[in-house]
């Protein structure tokens, strides 16, 4: 299906999101509307392709200024806006994710916003990513990439994502269609936890030489999924 009868055939539900988004009094900042014209300026800067993976986030995104053009034989589609959350994309699944038609969505879970959101809370919205994914007759893999344990983290918001963690790790087991993906021991080296020298001062913003790190990881792990779904096994 194009692009331009896709938009057509999802008007009336994005117009239902819409609604639901503004009489919703539990809806954050960031409405469907801003988030949309915010990345309908990003498809202005250049053409989409027909067959990409699509890296979508909050903060860590928005920093992460080398992001890698290909994934494999993929390329990547980087998108995102401020206060961008799981919850929003669900919400606002049509135009934010449905209208590229990815092969792959590698979803970044933001690290601040994950130490206090709920995760039953959380857990709906990528369930109910993925129960559009199948309405609307879409097949990309879902990528939950793990909030990162940065430096900044208190004790308590550890403990807390630690539990997120383990609590969506096994969600994604059981749901088909989904792989969660840790990138903690890339930035670990020797140091026990992840090592400072590779965030900003801020304690959370990931440097160039972590963005390099975690970079590599993912297209490593990339490779190996590939090679799973093609029956390739590495000597």
């Amino acid at each position: 299906m194009s692009r331009f009868a896709w938009i057509i055939a999802i008007a009336p539900l994005m117009v239902l999101a819409l609604r639901l988004t503004v009489f919703d009094p539990n809806t954050r900042s960031l409405s469907c509307v801003a988030a949309q014209n915010a990345f309908e300026m990003q498809d202005f800067s250049s053409s989409l392709p027909s067959d990409l993976i699509l890296l979508t986030g909050n903060q860590r995104i928005k920093h992460w200024s080398s992001s890698p053009k290909k994934f494999g034989g993929s390329q990547v589609l980087k998108r995102t806006v401020n206060g961008l959350t799981p919850e929003l994309l669900n919400t606002c699944f049509p135009r934010l994710i449905g209208h590229y038609q990815p092969s792959r969505v590698l979803l970044f879970l933001d690290t601040l916003h994950a130490s206090k959101v709920e995760s039953d809370a959380l857990l709906a919205s990528l369930e109910g990513i993925m129960e559009q994914r199948l309405v609307y007759g879409l097949r990309f893999d879902l990528w939950v990439i793990a909030p990162i344990t940065s430096p900044r983290l208190s004790s308590t918001d550890r403990g807390n994502l630690s539990l997120l963690i383990s609590e969506v790790s096994e969600w994604s087991e059981q749901m088909l269609g989904t792989h969660f993906v840790g990138l903690d021991e890339a930035l670990e080296d020797h140091a026990e936890g992840t090592n400072p020298h590779y965030f900003w001062p801020d304690g959370n913003t990931l440097t160039q030489e972590g963005y390099q790190l975690i970079t590599q990881r993912l297209i490593t792990l990339s490779e190996e999924r590939n090679k799973e779904f093609t029956g390739i096994v590495s000597p």
